[in-house]
């Protein structure tokens, strides 16, 4: 289940779409914490192999989103 929630928010960045936080984690049944976990890993998966793109939040809703680093 990690690994498929984690490639499911991959894929939805690399799309260009956005990852609203408390939806995510309700539909998928995981915790905040959880959530951030993860999105840890694919930030730190976009530092070592995609060097130009980060991940930004909208603040306060909680929507995630990859960019270019300029």
């Amino acid at each position: 289940m990690k690994n498929e929630l984690i490639l499911l928010l991959y894929d939805t960045l690399i799309c260009g779409k956005t990852v609203e936080r408390k939806s995510f984690c309700s539909e998928n049944k995981i915790s905040e914490r959880t959530f951030y976990r993860y999105m840890r890993e694919i930030s730190l998966f976009f530092i070592k192999h995609k060097h130009n793109t980060v991940i930004d939040v909208r603040e306060p809703d909680g929507e995630y989103y990859a960019k270019e680093n300029v």
